[in-house]
């Protein structure tokens, strides 16, 4: 490992520090990433399930026009 530093203070420790913290920076990163994919795995399950539901809601809905429809239809008789 070569040094830009040239003069005659010691400053190993400081770059031992400094690679320490560089270590944890990107542990905390990689931790947050991985937080982020979980929530979007849950979030695209959740829309899933949106989706399912509304499906099924338009069915019923239909059912149900189609139901009073044929009231409608009967109650003119």
């Amino acid at each position: 490992m070569s040094r830009a530093n040239t003069s005659s203070v010691d400053t190993t420790d400081g770059y031992k520090i400094a690679h320490l913290g560089k270590e944890k920076k990107i542990a905390d990163l990689a931790k947050y990433s991985q937080k982020e994919k979980d929530e979007n795995q849950i979030e695209q399950i959740v829309n899933a399930r949106k989706v399912a539901f509304s499906a099924l809601n338009k069915e019923k809905l239909k059912r149900k026009a189609k139901l009073a429809k044929a009231s409608r239809k009967r109650n003119k008789k």
